[in-house]
């Protein structure tokens, strides 16, 4: 008894959106992260000033390291969003009522590829270079007390 649908290879629109709304839960839920990360390096980096060179700049590789991986959590979300919210546009194409809601609530034309706008993306690049940049200064070159 092996069917597509026991492998999860065939969806529908339903199961579909559901996914898709479970998706933005999870990328709200990374943004939130992200936001509090940044507080926290912040408040570790004026509590870690006293602290040898070294000691700062482990805490440091450990700050970037967690940017970097909440960066790439969010990109991979955001990948599964617009491959799914493709694979949407073409259920609607093919006639699904619902898909084809959901791609006018969402401003896309039926049967048309959904991808990030590249403002986005270049935004994105722009915010994590500025947060390693500023996790560099900040645990490294910081004078705190003056």
């Amino acid at each position: 008894m092996s069917n597509k649908r026991d492998w999860g290879l065939d969806m529908t629109d339903v199961e579909l959106l559901v996914s898709l709304q479970a998706n933005r839960a999870i990328f709200v839920d990374y943004v939130i992260v992200q936001t509090l990360m940044a507080a926290v390096i912040v408040y570790v980096a004026y509590m870690f000033r006293n602290f040898s060179q070294l000691i700062r700049a482990s805490a440091m590789i450990g700050a970037i390291i967690s940017i970097l991986s909440v960066t790439f959590f969010v990109t991979g979300v955001q990948m599964v969003f617009f491959s799914s919210a493709s694979l949407m546009s073409e259920m609607a194409a093919n006639g699904s009522d619902l898909a084809n809601n959901f791609m006018n609530t969402i401003g896309q034309t039926a049967g048309d590829p959904v991808s990030q706008p590249t403002w986005l993306t270049i935004f994105g690049v722009i915010q994590t270079l500025i947060n390693l940049a500023l996790t560099v200064y900040m645990y490294m070159f910081a004078k705190w007390d003056s």
